[in-house]
């Protein structure tokens, strides 16, 4: 399996982060982020159920290393569980509320 597949997405770059962001799986994804270097970046978490620190530490990197290089990114799909880990260890306050659009889960209320 694949852990970031790129979509379709015309100029830029639709990635989805296939599965959860934790220790096992980081290094993989970290290097998967970084081969995106030009256009627009769409990170679509909509298969992450989890993230851990190690993932914590993968994302604040990538959008870091987008930053830097002047792309822009937007992180979609993000499901309420991991964006409450976002919000609580700084990372949504760092990049902007903006940066993040949740999707609820089934049943859940806005």
């Amino acid at each position: 399996m694949d852990d970031v597949l790129q979509l379709p997405a015309g100029s830029g770059h639709r990635l989805l982060l296939n599965g959860d962001l934790d220790f096992e799986r980081a290094e993989r994804i970290a290097a998967a982020l970084q081969r995106y270097a030009g256009g627009p970046v769409v990170l679509d978490l909509s298969r992450c159920q989890f993230i851990d620190s190690t993932g914590i530490g993968v994302l604040v990197d990538a959008l870091r290393s987008y930053a830097a290089r002047g792309i822009e990114v937007a992180a979609v799909r993000v499901r309420p569980a991991v964006f409450e880990v976002l919000e609580i260890v700084g990372v949504v306050d760092v990049f902007g509320r903006g940066l993040f659009e949740i999707v609820l889960d089934e049943g859940e209320d806005a």
